[in-house]
């Protein structure tokens, strides 16, 4: 699905298109519970970055321990791959 936002909607509320994709991005995380890492892949942010932002709004960031084990299954693989 793509939506277009017109540009002249975009410039009446003095944001830019970084800002509206973040704020868009905290709609899909609090409202329809989305994964923070896909969240921050739409705004454009790296996920620290974006739950940064969560922890400046008051928002409460949801990790699991599902979310650890990957996390810690990706740091793995990448210290593995860096030895190589």
């Amino acid at each position: 699905m793509v939506i277009e936002i017109p540009n002249d909607l975009l410039n009446t509320t003095g944001k830019s298109e970084a800002d509206v994709k973040l704020e868009l991005a905290i709609f899909f995380y609090t409202n329809f519970k989305a994964s923070s890492g896909r969240c921050a892949k739409f705004a454009g942010i790296p996920r620290v970055v974006f739950w940064d932002e969560l922890g400046k709004r008051g928002f409460p960031i949801n990790y699991d321990e599902a979310a650890l084990a990957q996390d810690v299954e990706t740091i793995k693989f990448m210290l593995d791959d860096s030895r190589k």
